[in-house]
């Protein structure tokens, strides 16, 4: 797994002691939030790849592909995150999950902690939410 020491403020951000390449999956549906979030996640230096659902993410992970960190939303045709999620824990997938929601109630995001995600934001992703996502990948 790739580790990177992120630093960001306002007007700045620093990527540095990059050691390997950090691969991310993003699984969501919604065209504009695939795109704020890969924009996001390459200004950081990682290596994107993109899902439409929970099943794409599942099958790319049954065709050998590996991740460091799955961004997934909640609410997605064909395989919501929820049954995704539990579908790579039974796999034995060890990427961070990160669920990335436009819920942001305290009980929701709660529920969607108990399927065994890392940490959970409100869309859509910004410089300070990456940077605490990354060095929290850092301490796995």
């Amino acid at each position: 797994m790739g580790f990177v020491n992120v630093t960001s403020t306002s007007k700045t951000m620093k990527i540095t002691d990059i050691e390997k390449k950090i691969y991310v999956l993003i699984v969501e549906d919604d065209l504009l939030i695939q795109k704020i979030h890969k924009v996001m996640m390459t200004k950081f230096g990682t290596e994107v790849q993109l899902a439409a659902n929970g099943k794409e993410a599942v099958d790319l992970f049954l065709s050998g592909a590996s991740f460091d960190l799955i961004l997934t939303n909640l609410e997605m045709p064909i395989m919501d995150g929820i049954e995704e999620t539990k579908q790579l824990h039974s796999m034995g997938v060890t990427s961070m999950i990160v669920r990335v929601t436009s819920r942001n109630q305290d009980s929701e995001i709660q529920a969607f902690m108990k399927s065994c995600l890392n940490a959970c934001y409100v869309k859509p992703l910004n410089d300070e939410k990456v940077t605490a996502v990354l060095n929290e990948l850092k301490n796995i």
